[in-house]
């Protein structure tokens, strides 16, 4: 084992064991489920060990195992899916553990009853993705690690096609707000890949014309720069006046509904925001191209036009990409403001939420926004590797 590997080793070690003590520390934290009578009254706070019993202790062993089983001299890869599973047996075995705990509580007080995930169910799921994350280091990369990664969210994703998580709090709003959930998600995602797109389209051209004609990259990043600064409530705030004025006086503009509040301030509001990080990753890449190629290209007659094409474009590809990345990830999280200004998306589950004090409404806007964050950033990501790979091999 190279030096560089016995460090990685050593500081997963440290990470996974760092992690299997949170999660210890969490099941006996009193602040663990919540039981209330209906979705606004404050609730009972208990511990695992109260709610689970034997089952709580299980949970304990689990996480002792997974600290033990990090510090244990085994061959790394056997060391890696011993961790790896005991990490996704915390968090899946105490969403199973809180379902059925809940399956017994509205059975006993009723429908209008809720049973709320409090701190420390948060902690112990942070607890289980730090360990599985340490236990990626120790195998080797390709399906293996991908299992371990994704483990744990396929156990949940079976606890919740098979109902056993439908009498928590967040279900139960859910399954009040169903339609009206999907309707929001997928008006969130047309903000998130519409401000994205017209990202795409303004930045990419304005950040190949700063790397090719210098003297416009103070103007072109000088605006960009004051767009990206202004804070987002400011932002729709001076938009309001100049959008309202617009569509009393254009018809067309009314007719689609642009006004100073709803859809058009956040698009707009979004669009900026994608613009500067892909502008600015397509000058940087633009720049940082290896000169010997592109003399290569002009000695062959290529044209400008075609060279951008065919050649510098696809080379810059991983870096530009890297912008549109960080893009996504911004406006998916940007976009809950729409449900401030009328705008609708996952947002307005989230304020709704707060103006009624119901924390699983604001949940069940919060989390499916992390999850679309995830997913579109390892999604780019994989795009931006296999770009890079295609890249080094053309």
């Amino acid at each position: 084992m190279g030096t560089r590997d016995a460090d990685t080793a050593s500081r997963a070690k440290v990470v996974a064991i760092t992690g299997s003590l949170l999660g210890l520390a969490a099941t006996f934290a009193p602040a663990f489920l919540v039981f209330k009578p209906n979705r606004v009254v404050d609730g009972v706070s208990t511990s695992a060990i109260e709610v689970f019993g034997a089952w709580g202790w299980a949970l304990v062993a689990v996480w002792i195992l997974a600290a033990v089983s990090s510090a244990v001299p085994v061959p790394r890869p056997a060391r890696g899916v011993a961790v790896g599973v005991l990490g996704g047996i915390g968090s899946v075995g105490t969403l199973w553990l809180a379902g059925l705990a809940a399956d017994r509580y509205l059975a006993s007080n009723g429908d209008i009853a809720r049973m709320s995930f409090s701190a420390a169910v948060w902690i112990v799921l942070l607890a289980s993705y730090v360990v599985v994350f340490a236990a990626t280091a120790w195998l080797p990369r390709g399906w293996p690690r991908v299992v371990i990664s994704y483990a744990p969210l396929v156990g949940v994703m079976v606890l919740l096609m098979t109902g056993s998580l439908s009498s928590l709090s967040i279900m139960r709003e859910y399954a009040i707000n169903s339609a009206e959930f999907w309707g929001q998600l997928r008006l969130h995602l047309l903000y998130v890949l519409g401000a994205t797109s017209l990202g795409i389209l303004i930045g990419l051209p304005a950040g190949i014309l700063a790397a090719r004609r210098p003297r416009t990259e103070p103007a072109v990043f000088g605006v960009l720069n004051v767009l990206n600064v202004l804070p987002v409530l400011a932002f729709v705030g001076l938009l309001n006046p100049v959008l309202t004025w617009l569509s009393e006086r254009i018809p067309a503009l009314a007719a689609i509904n642009v006004r100073g509040v709803g859809w058009t301030p956040v698009l707009i509001v979004l669009t900026a925001y994608a613009m500067y990080p892909i502008a600015r990753n397509s000058y940087t890449a633009m720049l940082t191209l290896d000169h010997s190629v592109l003399d290569a290209a002009n000695g062959v007659g290529m044209g400008r036009g075609r060279r951008l094409i065919d050649l510098e474009l696809p080379l810059a590809a991983p870096v530009i990409i890297a912008g549109v990345r960080i893009a996504l990830v911004q406006t998916t999280a940007g976009a809950i403001i729409a449900g401030l200004v009328g705008g609708g998306g996952l947002g307005s589950f989230v304020f709704l939420g707060a103006s009624q004090t119901a924390t699983d409404l604001i949940l069940m806007g919060t989390i499916p926004i992390v999850v679309l964050g995830l997913f579109f950033d390892r999604f780019a990501l994989l795009l931006q590797r296999a770009f890079s790979r295609w890249s080094v091999t053309a």
